[in-house]
């Protein structure tokens, strides 16, 4: 395993920037994602890791070793596609040892064949050595995908969005899967996706992109509790975040915010009085982030409702349903049981709790702490 350093790194195609002055470290042994929107430099910054791309400036380092002026042949990377890129004239067992047997000197026949079956095992193949890849469901593709890379040793696995041919539930089996073989054989793993479940389900820490920049590099609960900014806010979260405009007002010794235009009641954001106190006294609005499960429903006329809406739509997604609601001129959304004596057209009254607001500067979009 190694660790991997990019300092300043940067990718230029013609006018477009799809990497700009990236600064990450990927630490020995460690799970990593590279998180963002189709186009936000994640894929272009793996090609870069693996040599399959020089750097327009900045470098990439392996434990210390600059090696941006190096092919990937001479990396040490095994890389493991959304499109296989195994031999499909050859069966699970030769493609599994392909790699063992391009190696000079070629290892002793026996020891390719225990590595062979250790790697089946690993990745759940061993029933399947026989046959040809072409008969392979397209699940058992990527495991010899994956095992193939696997087998090599490489220092550092990539992984380029190599689930998304995968049907739902096996996917989410893979995705275990694969974080229990990362910490198995131990190796530092970079994993690019668009999908925000994978990332948090499997990674130690995520690169959250967007337009080339990282926005935020973090463990998942420090994405989800505490976002560096309204991007990684809204991208966060596997129902759409409720953003609601708000203005802060001094109250005695504290400050509040008000949902704007609703004659919602004070929540109290004191915690956060030295960013806000300039903003409180020239009445500068914010918009105030919540994640719908952590919006409670309530009877319209309760204590803790802070405002009051109404149901438009339940969307059931099985274990929970998402309710949409309407206030005055904003839409937000819960997240519920299904068993809850909820209907559309209900009046109901909307609670959250000021610990789990989160307050962004409306010009600059980073988070006011």
């Amino acid at each position: 395993m190694a660790e991997i350093r990019l300092e300043k790194l940067t990718k230029h195609f013609d006018e477009v920037r799809a990497v700009d002055g990236l600064d990450l470290v990927a630490e020995h042994g460690s799970f990593i994602a590279l998180l963002g929107p189709s186009g936000c430099g994640k894929t272009t910054t793996m090609n870069m890791i693996a040599g399959l791309e020089r750097p327009t400036a900045g470098e990439i380092y392996f434990d210390d070793f600059p090696v941006s002026g190096l092919g990937p042949e001479k990396r040490s990377v095994g890389f493991v596609f959304q499109n296989y890129a195994i031999f499909t004239h050859m069966t699970v067992y030769e493609n599994l040892a392909f790699g063992l047997r391009m190696r000079k000197p070629r290892p002793p026949k026996d020891e390719i064949d225990r590595e062979v079956r250790a790697v089946a095992r690993t990745v759940g193949l061993s029933e399947q050595l026989e046959r040809r890849v072409t008969r392979l469901s397209v699940n058992d593709l990527q495991k010899a995908a994956l095992g193939r890379s696997m087998i090599v040793r490489p220092a550092i696995f990539l992984l380029d969005e190599p689930f998304s041919n995968l049907d739902a539930s096996f996917r989410a089996y893979m995705r275990a899967e694969l974080k229990r073989i990362q910490h198995e054989i131990g190796q530092t793993m970079v994993y690019v996706t668009h999908d925000q479940v994978e990332a948090m389900g499997m990674a130690d820490r995520i690169a959250v992109m967007d337009r080339g920049q990282l926005q935020q590099y973090g463990t998942p609960d420090e994405l989800y509790n505490r976002p560096e900014n309204r991007f990684v806010a809204n991208f966060i979260g596997s129902v759409l975040n409720n953003f609601l405009p708000v203005v802060p007002e001094a109250s005695g010794a504290g400050v509040v915010v008000r949902v704007t235009g609703t004659g919602s009641k004070p929540i109290d954001v004191s915690d956060r009085k030295v960013p806000l106190a300039e903003r409180a006294g020239a009445g500068l609005p914010l918009t105030l982030m919540v994640r719908p499960e952590k919006v409670r429903l309530v009877g319209p006329d309760a204590d803790e409702a802070l405002v009051r809406g109404s149901i438009t739509a339940i969307e059931p997604l099985g274990a929970t349903d998402v309710i949409h609601l309407r206030l005055d001129g904003a839409d937000i959304r819960s997240v519920a049981r299904p068993d809850a004596p909820l209907r559309v057209g209900d009046n109901v009254g909307i609670a959250f709790e000021a610990a789990d607001v989160h307050l962004f500067d409306d010009e600059t979009e980073h988070a006011i702490r």
